[in-house]
């Protein structure tokens, strides 16, 4: 019989310890197959199943799930989309990646199945540039979908102009990438809260260790300063199976710990719940 410690690439084996509301949503986590092609440049990852997420899900009391489209297989979304059409839409949405000019056409089918957005990976730039961003937000807003951009803070700051004029949302993976210390000085701050305050913009509270491997914790001042300004436009995800730490996590600790940065349930419930049916469409 399966247990707990068997559910691979996280830690631990205990619920949460805060009180998770139902309808909370997972809002960034990937699928990967070892069999599947890898695209040139791309990181190959050992099989992380939909039904290990599912686990994974089950031990946090967690309802719904965002999967999104990892670099490692490029514009083949043929993985994700079948683990979308497995879940089913009462519970999971999906983040593409999709080139500009790709037919209307093939969005709208993958629209059908509960794609809501797409992802520009620009740290590693595969398979997508600073050059696509413009072109794919246009396309993006015809569809009613949404840019989600993973980018360093100078990426971020030297697309301020092209980030503003967007007529699409835009969604900043793992906290924008922003420096823990001295973050307001940081010209991708001005960007991001312009976009966040306006209505325009979002961020994902995920993959902590991405800013600080040896000390994730250090996190918490960055992210309390945006729990206080902005926690209508927060939304929280486990960035499983966690492809970028160096030590794998315990998601329910991961979880524990935005009771640290929004001490307040109502703020809690709104980040989990709340802001994540508006992103991404839930009932």
């Amino acid at each position: 019989m399966s247990t707990a410690h068997e559910i691979p690439f996280t830690a631990g084996t205990a619920p949460p310890r805060i009180p998770v509301p139902p309808g909370a949503v997972d809002c960034h986590h990937h699928v990967y197959d070892a069999a599947a092609p890898v695209v040139p440049g791309g990181r190959p990852h050992a099989d992380a199943s939909l039904a290990d997420h599912a686990r994974v899900l089950a031990r946090l009391g967690v309802d719904r799930h965002v999967l999104v489209q990892p670099s490692t297989y490029g514009l083949d979304n043929s993985l994700h989309l079948a683990a979308l059409r497995q879940a089913g839409p009462m519970r999971a949405r999906m983040v593409a990646v999709v080139a500009p000019g790709t037919p209307m056409a093939e969005l709208r089918a993958m629209a059908a199945d509960g794609v809501v957005g797409a992802r520009a990976n620009l740290v590693q730039g595969i398979p997508l540039s600073v050059d696509d961003v413009a072109p794919l937000g246009r396309m993006l807003a015809d569809l009613g979908w949404h840019l989600q951009l993973y980018a360093t803070p100078a990426i971020i700051a030297g697309l301020g102009p092209v980030l503003r004029a967007l007529p699409c949302p835009v969604v900043f993976d793992h906290f924008a990438q922003l420096p823990l210390v001295d973050w307001e000085a940081d010209p991708a701050w001005g960007v991001v809260m312009d976009l966040m305050q306006a209505g325009r913009g979002w961020m994902k509270l995920s993959s902590p260790y991405a800013l600080d491997q040896v000390r994730p914790e250090a996190v918490g001042d960055l992210a309390r300063a945006l729990v206080a300004a902005v926690p209508e436009r927060l939304v929280w995800g486990t960035n499983w199976p966690h492809p970028n730490a160096t030590t794998i996590p315990d998601d329910a600790a991961l979880l524990d710990r935005l009771a640290e940065w929004a001490p307040d349930a109502a703020v809690r419930h709104r980040i989990l719940v709340d802001n994540a049916a508006t992103l991404y469409g839930f009932g």
